[in-house]
């Protein structure tokens, strides 16, 4: 068994001690019920972390004062005293887990919209018309004590919910941190100018905390330890504001970034362009100044890397916020030498940018997500069956493992030699580095199962009668879209599913079609030394990719001065020496292209559906061969129809 020496010591805070270094970073579902307070779905979702392992567990984003701090359409107010019910449930549901129970406590200042606010005008350090058009209103005097004695009050109403820690969020561009940064707080009085000055409020904010909950309760504070972004401040600066907070709190959290730059806010949450632990050099500087512990955070997942990086002294102790939606039992696979049974983040955004755009969290590779209840009420295998899944791809393989862990006997077809489907389309571009490591997770975890794997089988009518199924899974996955153009079958174009590290192409490389997997490929061919034109019909590029991930995708396009991009344009042609393009008035471009690459989408095989359909009583059609989509809808869709199987 593998051990985790550092990951696995306890840390004493105050007055608790942490069972382990693995924290789960503040988090939270966008959605919350009935008059803002969480519901089941929500205490659930925190208590699943309890649950997996961690040693704490940090509700995210609650506000101290909700009538001027909101900054999301849905927060709770700790304020609020009809909040007091549903904080203290939540705190019993992480104990319940055995992890230790802390609050994130933050006020968006500047950052509130009025609609979120009563209608009312944000404040903030300084006077100034924001990005949106509103007016924002300078603090005043009695404004700046008031918000510092609101997050006291906030922490005590914590501890006596039975909260066992605070963190006072100063980072990410919310109310403490405008008055800490130089770029939003311009004021000239004692609460800005110098450093000194602008950590005047923070710190002001700490002593009232600490008076409000006693020396024996653990005080975390979350930072940026840089800004990431023009005109922000550097780690330099970071480690001066450690050093000012050293003594005065019991961790100190360092973070990145700030949301009032969309680049630096993607930064803060580290994506696939970003290597693993992106963000952890910060707090390994920062600890080398102070003596307080040191929590890192951003885009840690792997144990390994985790171990190393304690080991060195990097840091005190490590929190996970997407690693642990992807998986919240990582810790304790972590604890019990299981890393191989992890089941890996791919850092794809879909989590945050459904918040954002949906209100709602979904994850990828985990379909429990958004369902947490059913982890608990889990609903029961009424009795074994014999299922047969034809398609060993991302779907075919999850409904498999998901099959075999209620019991059933399975059998898993694979037409090909490997297993895979689509994500072997991650295996030419290094960015895609996560998608390698959940199939080969996957792959895995076939191998370590009784499944019965045949690859290079296709699933006919001969093989139905020999394995005589109760239940039958099409997961035989999608075709990509042919252009009905001429030229569209020509030796020199590929369709960018079949694009791989071994495929031969020449200098100048034009692609069809400027969405997510087009832009991908674009990218890899760009680094790899090739001119690349991306055509696209729509007005912009990636409109079917997650919104963190695009904006991630198109600043790294923007990096390549190889790569070149035409929206607005149809294809109307491909020659052997390259391709022409149309744009909405008909006006006509040519060029030059050695290879074509085709990635205009995929369409469901439908045809290898209906082969299936009339040869078993109870039929089942997931992933792409249902509807053409993404990962995460064959993972659900998989999740989904095992399900069914017990009702």
């Amino acid at each position: 068994m593998k051990q985790y020496t550092q990951l696995s010591r306890p840390l004493s805070l105050a007055g608790i001690t942490l069972k382990n270094r693995m924290l789960s970073a503040p988090t939270s579902l966008a959605e919350l019920g009935a008059d803002e307070h969480y519901s089941p779905a929500n205490i659930e979702y925190y208590k699943l972390r309890a649950f997996g392992g961690c040693s704490l567990v940090t509700v995210g984003d609650v506000i101290v004062d909700l009538e001027s701090g909101r900054s999301h359409p849905q927060q709770v107010g700790i304020n609020d005293p009809s909040a007091i019910p549903y904080l203290v449930a939540v705190a019993d549901a992480i104990h319940s887990g055995g992890a230790f129970a802390s609050v994130e406590l933050d006020h968006g200042g500047a950052l509130c919209a009025p609609e979120f606010i009563g209608g009312k005008n944000a404040i903030g350090p300084s006077a100034h018309i924001d990005p949106w058009g509103n007016q924002i209103e300078e603090m005043t005097e009695e404004d700046i004590y008031k918000i510092a004695d609101a997050f006291a009050q906030g922490a005590a109403i914590a501890k006596d919910c039975g909260f066992d820690m605070v963190m006072i969020h100063a980072g990410h561009g919310w109310l403490l941190h405008q008055f800490i940064s130089p770029y939003t707080n311009r004021r000239t009085d004692r609460w800005g100018g110098t450093l000194e000055k602008r950590m005047s409020l923070p710190l002001l904010v700490i002593e009232k905390v600490r008076k409000a909950v006693g020396h024996n309760f653990p005080i975390d504070i979350r930072i940026s330890g840089t800004e990431y972004m023009t005109g922000g401040y550097e780690i330099d600066t970071g480690i001066e504001i450690a050093k000012m907070l050293d003594g005065k709190v019991d961790l100190v959290h360092v973070s990145a970034g700030t949301q009032l730059d969309e680049y630096s806010a993607v930064l803060m949450h580290p994506g696939i362009f970003q290597e693993h632990g992106a963000n952890k050099h910060l707090a390994a500087q920062i600890k080398k100044h102070i003596k307080t512990p040191v929590c890192a955070v951003g885009a840690f997942s792997e144990p390994d890397n985790m171990e190393s990086f304690l080991s060195e002294g990097g840091s005190d102790c490590i929190a996970m916020g997407r690693a642990l939606i992807a998986d919240p039992y990582l810790p304790q696979k972590v604890l019990t030498g299981r890393p191989q049974d992890i089941t890996p983040c791919l850092r794809c955004g879909e989590c945050q940018s459904g918040m954002i755009a949906k209100r709602v969290i979904r994850c990828t590779v985990n379909p429990l997500i958004g369902r947490e209840s059913e982890f608990f009420h889990p609903i029961p295998t009424r009795k074994q069956k014999n299922i047969l899944i034809a398609g060993g791809g991302p779907g075919g393989m999850q409904a498999a493992l998901e099959a075999w862990g209620r019991g059933h006997k399975v059998t898993l077809c694979e037409q090909s030699g490997r297993p895979g489907g689509a994500l072997l389309c991650s295996e030419a571009a290094d960015f895609k580095y996560g998608l390698r490591q959940y199939l080969d997770s996957q792959v895995q975890k076939l191998m370590r199962s009784n499944i019965d794997l045949r690859l290079n089988t296709k699933v006919d009518q001969a093989l139905v009668a020999e394995i005589s199924p109760d239940v039958l899974i099409a997961a035989v996955g999608a075709k990509p879209i042919r252009l009905p153009i001429p030229g569209a079958n020509g030796p020199q174009v590929i369709f960018g599913s079949r694009l791989t590290k071994e495929s031969e192409l020449g200098k100048n490389i034009v692609v069809i079609g400027g969405g997510l997997i087009g832009c991908e490929e674009a990218l890899w061919l760009g680094r790899n030394g090739h001119n690349v034109v991306i055509i696209e019909l729509q007005d912009t590029l990636a409109p079917d990719c997650g919104l963190m991930h695009r904006i991630n995708l198109l600043h790294q396009l923007l990096a390549e001065p190889g790569i070149v991009s035409l929206t607005g344009h149809n294809c109307s042609k491909i020659t052997d020496e390259g391709v022409f393009a149309k744009d909405s008035s008909g006006s006509e471009t040519f060029f030059k292209a050695d290879n074509v690459i085709i990635a205009v989408g995929m369409h469901s095989d439908t045809a290898g559906v209906e082969e299936l359909r009339p040869l078993v009583n109870e039929f089942h059609v997931i992933g792409d061969a249902n509807k053409a989509g993404r990962i995460m809808t064959a993972v659900r869709d998989a999740y989904n129809a095992i399900v069914r199987l017990g009702l």
